[in-house]
């Protein structure tokens, strides 16, 4: 079976490093980009088959991956569309591109709505996925085992889908702000920064491991570990009062709230 991937930028890449990663053969990707520039430098870098022709892309593959920005959506269709090719499982990771907005362009279409964060290049990421109705079971199931070998994957109802992709899509820009903002706490307190960010680094990945391990919620694990009376009482005294739980509650949805003017 060839993949194949209209696009191939920051998150399309991602996609493409976390297939090989889990053990797909660089010859059973495929992939389309802008300019004769782009392909040659992703195929140097990533030893796939790189082209500037959207359609045989589309032609060419048996699992067709748009990705790219939502404003080039209409365009790439329309590419699509006018090959006359027969309905093959289509993957969109375009935000605010709800299936049915995809299948105005190609009319049963088995389309996939995917929306996954960075991290599953390295095999722990998250997919999200919402699959149009004339998507078959084997299809359905095909995508979570191709996306589960490079994370979790997590079926999200329509009317959510804006606010998980904002929690796990945009998520990691929020976590990666915490670890800077950990570590030059750590510098303001006379750490050195090149101790400080691998000690907040650290902190954070054996913190949610054992958030995974332990199977309790996390609010619970942060009672365990600040003893009354102790540092760490303290400093979650401080965290009480800046409101923490409601600046990161604005954070997503202000996120939420953007991603739906999008698919409007």
């Amino acid at each position: 079976m060839k993949i194949g991937f209209i696009g191939a930028g920051e998150m399309g890449s991602a996609i493409i490093r976390g297939l090989l990663k889990s053990g797909w053969k660089k010859e059973d990707i495929v992939a389309s980009v802008h300019t004769q520039a782009s392909a040659q430098r992703l195929t140097n870098t990533l030893g796939i088959k790189v082209c500037t022709d959207n359609k045989q892309i589309a032609a060419e593959a048996d699992r067709l991956f748009v990705a790219v920005k939502p404003a080039q959506m209409p365009s790439v269709l329309q590419e699509i569309a006018a090959t006359g090719i027969s309905p093959k499982p289509l993957v969109s990771m375009a935000l605010g591109w709800r299936v049915e907005k995809i299948q105005s362009f190609l009319p049963d279409w088995p389309v996939i709505r995917i929306m996954p964060n960075t991290p599953l290049a390295l095999g722990e990421g998250v997919t999200l996925l919402h699959f149009a109705v004339q998507t078959p079971l084997a299809v359905r199931e095909e995508m979570k085992n191709l996306f589960e070998k490079m994370g979790k994957t997590f079926e999200i109802p329509l009317q959510v889908f804006d606010a998980a992709t904002a929690l796990s899509g945009s998520g990691p820009a929020f976590v990666y702000a915490f670890i800077d903002a950990l570590a030059q706490a750590g510098v303001r307190q006379g750490i050195d920064e090149r101790q400080a960010v691998p000690l907040a680094v650290q902190t954070v990945i054996g913190a949610a491991k054992m958030v995974e391990r332990e199977g309790v919620p996390p609010a619970v694990l942060a009672q365990k570990v600040a003893t009354p009376g102790g540092c760490t009482a303290a400093g979650m005294d401080e965290l009480k009062k800046s409101d923490f739980t409601e600046v990161i509650a604005h954070i997503i949805a202000a996120t939420t709230r953007k991603a739906e003017q999008v698919g409007k």
